[in-house]
């Protein structure tokens, strides 16, 4: 019995499987419902409406759910009807699908509810070609559409209200997991067998690190949408902390030092770097246990082993600052206890305190206003969403080439849908609408992936018509594949596309053309997949806009802003406000953007090997600077002593000087700073909060020669 209450309860926290139950129900009524209820001629349009509706789904609170239902409804009635009534008119129908679609892909600009709408409304475009012709009343078809609209959400706004919190649930523990395994990366800079491989581990780091942050700002999203709601709850508060305490974690797990190169010279023969290593870890598997604590709702404790780790990590340093008394490297790794103790500090705080917050919690509406203006990105009157608008009607916009091309891709795919050869054409456009994306990385690796999938399902799909000659044995293998699909559209896509392959083919076959649709599949795809790459590689393709310089100064620009934010703490006092927490966001924004550029530099046709090494090394450095800045928001406090303080505004201004006003770099100067920071760092009475602002400001001043001169390299090389 115990045992069958344990999987009811894991079943019930992996939303990965309440989803699929929830596409299984979908689907079977659909399919099997209809197929009994004696209205098979439904089948079709009514799971086509399904299918596009549920790939509009979007984690909202209910009002919000509710609205966008309607939407949705209005959308694809009307697209619909307009593509029905068009039909007989080709170039208008042309015209309209092209300039349509283009149009609701820019409709994206105004957020993700916005684009995940767009999207569906577009497949529903395609889906109605499907039918075109085959219905005796303009509406009829338009009409299946919206009931298969109406059954998804329905399905969706009752399992919403089952658990209302899920989707935030899977957020935060996708917080903590992506925390975890940067905390595992971090580990290996600690490796002492691993000392020619630092660099390519910042850049793992790096990557890892763009995770994080996308995460966080999926989760901000959740949070906001409950916290707009008229009551938002203790619980969706105590989510909130959860969310904050995340960012913080963050901000320590991303903070660096010391330079690994230095810790590996005269570290690597004692025990210290391996109990280092073996903390980092240790915290990389809190992060991991506290997300299955919030998936499963269930206390947190903290690992007792932590505190162990940590205490002989400190008896280690003690005792080898004893015995090594002129030594000042280890001064670096007090700043690294420090840290490490204070992630320790965290969660045991979290463990004591957790339901006792819940329990005492008291709304503050004030406090709660605050949260959500820290938060809030979202659409506010007309004239914020032409703003949101305006800035992507311009060629240099990635949103608005991708617009650009989805209507040529559509054109051309309609177009070549007329020949004689091409009898089941809009094929070919759902094909370009997948395998179009708005990078020419990701279109490059959706073409393969799409190809093998659809072949593998058409070779899989043969012996599956024949063997299984029953429709309602096709029918239960359509809810399989369905809901096959659903699971692994985000896991594996060439698996995916080999699900929908099959649910498509038997789908059809319930028109009488599942066979005759067989290689009309492949050589559509094929098509499909030709004018999507012809169209990211010749339509204002990536390389001519990437404008490398650019986004290397509006990340420098971030993490300046965010360095004059920790420096003000530094003169004022530590606070939580929202200037500092929007500069720290966009900080890592605007490295993950950097990032992204430079790692798809590679996919490129004819990449260029210099451009290469040198992006790939100032990503490295670029993060390394953002990772010393990190470090002095995690400890910054209020500090007294004048000349630290003058020396950090020195440091500031510097960086803003040589790195955005374009002011040549006096070495010489750097190098007489470094020696006072040197002897300052020698003070005895020197608290630690003192010398780990030196030891940042040395770190960001060692680094920024190399910095510029691989600045100055990329910018060399003539990129636009």
């Amino acid at each position: 019995m115990n045992s069958l209450q344990q999987l009811y309860q894991n079943f019930k926290s992996n939303s990965i499987w309440v989803y699929c139950l929830q596409i299984f129900i979908v689907l079977s009524g659909t399919t099997l419902g209809l197929y009994f209820l004696g209205y098979q001629h439904l089948i079709v349009p009514v799971t086509l409406g399904t299918i596009a509706t549920a790939l509009t789904d979007f984690d909202d609170r209910l009002s919000i759910r509710l609205r966008n239902l309607g939407y949705v409804c209005v959308l694809f009635f009307t697209v619909s009807s307009i593509l029905d009534a068009l039909y007989p008119y080709k170039l208008f129908f042309i015209l309209y699908l092209s300039l349509s679609s283009a149009v609701l892909i820019l409709m994206g600009a105004l957020g993700q509810r916005y684009a995940s709408i767009s999207f569906g409304t577009i497949l529903l475009s395609i889906y109605t070609m499907f039918g075109l012709g085959e219905y005796s009343e303009w509406y009829q078809q338009p009409s299946y559409f919206v009931m298969g609209t109406l059954w998804y959400g329905m399905s969706a706004i009752l399992f919403y209200l089952l658990k209302p919190t899920q989707a935030l649930q899977d957020n935060l523990a996708q917080n903590f997991n992506a925390l975890g395994q940067l905390l595992n990366i971090k580990s290996k800079l600690f490796d002492p067998d691993n000392t020619e491989n630092i660099e390519q581990w910042v850049y793992e780091l790096s990557l890892q690190n763009s995770q994080v942050v996308q995460s966080l700002n999926i989760t901000k999203g959740s949070l906001l949408t409950r916290l707009k709601a008229s009551r938002a709850n203790k619980n969706t508060i105590y989510w909130l902390n959860l969310y904050f305490l995340a960012q913080d974690i963050h901000e320590q797990a991303t903070s660096n030092y010391l330079h690994y190169e230095n810790i590996h010279q005269y570290f690597s023969r004692t025990d210290l770097i391996f109990r280092i290593q073996k903390n980092v870890r240790l915290h990389a598997q809190s992060c991991q246990a506290l997300a299955h604590a919030i998936l499963h709702q269930q206390p947190f404790q903290a690992k007792a082993d932590t505190e162990i780790a940590l205490r002989n990590l400190e008896h280690s340093i003690h005792q080898w600052i004893h015995e090594n008394p002129h030594n000042l490297e280890v001064k670096n790794l007090l700043l690294i206890l420090r840290n490490l103790t204070k992630i320790r500090d965290q969660f045991i705080n979290l463990s004591i305190e957790q339901y006792h917050y819940q329990q005492h919690y008291h709304g503050n509406n004030h406090q709660q206003q605050q949260n959500i203006n820290l938060l809030d990105d979202d659409i506010h009157g007309a004239q914020d969403l032409w703003l949101k608008l305006k800035q992507h009607l311009t060629p240099q916009s990635a949103l608005f080439r991708h617009a650009v091309r989805i209507a040529f891709v559509f054109t051309v795919g309609y177009a070549l849908s007329l020949l004689p050869f091409a009898k089941n054409g809009y094929w070919i456009l759902l094909t370009s609408l997948f395998v179009c994306q708005m990078s020419y990385f990701a279109t490059k690796s959706r073409l393969k992936l799409r190809t093998l999938g659809t072949l593998l399902g058409v070779v899989l799909g043969i012996p599956i018509l024949y063997f299984v000659p029953s429709i309602e044995g096709q029918l239960i293998l359509t809810i399989i594949f369905g809901v096959c699909f659903f699971y692994l559209r985000s896991k594996k896509y060439a698996m995916a596309t080999l699900m929908a392959t099959l649910m498509v083919l038997l789908i059809f076959n319930l028109k009488g053309t599942g066979y005759e649709i067989i290689l009309p599949r492949i050589v559509d795809t094929i098509l499909g997949c030709l004018i999507a790459w012809f169209a990211v590689s010749f339509i204002w393709p990536d390389w001519n806009f990437r404008n490398i310089s650019k986004t290397i100064q509006k990340s420098t620009q971030a993490t300046l802003d965010y360095f004059d934010a920790i420096v003000e703490q530094y003169q004022q006092g530590k606070n939580n406000s929202m200037t500092y927490r929007a500069a720290r966001r966009n900080a890592h924004n605007a490295q993950i953007e950097l990032s992204s550029m430079i790692s798809s530099l590679s996919t490129e046709p004819n990449p260029n090997p210099d451009l290469i090494h040198n992006a790939f090394r100032y990503l490295v450095y670029s993060h390394s600077q953002l990772s010393y800045v990190s470090a002095l928001g995690s400890h910054r406090e209020q500090v007294q002593d004048q000349q630290i303080l003058a020396l950090m505004r020195w440091c500031k201004q510097l960086l803003n000087d040589v790195m955005l006003n374009q002011h040549a770099l006096d070495e010489q100067k750097i190098q007489q700073k470094l020696a006072e920071i040197q002897q300052l760092s020698t003070q005895d009475d020197l608290s630690d909060n003192l010398l780990l602002a030196l030891k940042q400001i040395s770190l960001l001043l060692e680094t920024l020669p190399e910095l510029l001169k691989l600045k100055t390299a990329l910018f060399n090389l003539d990129i636009k």
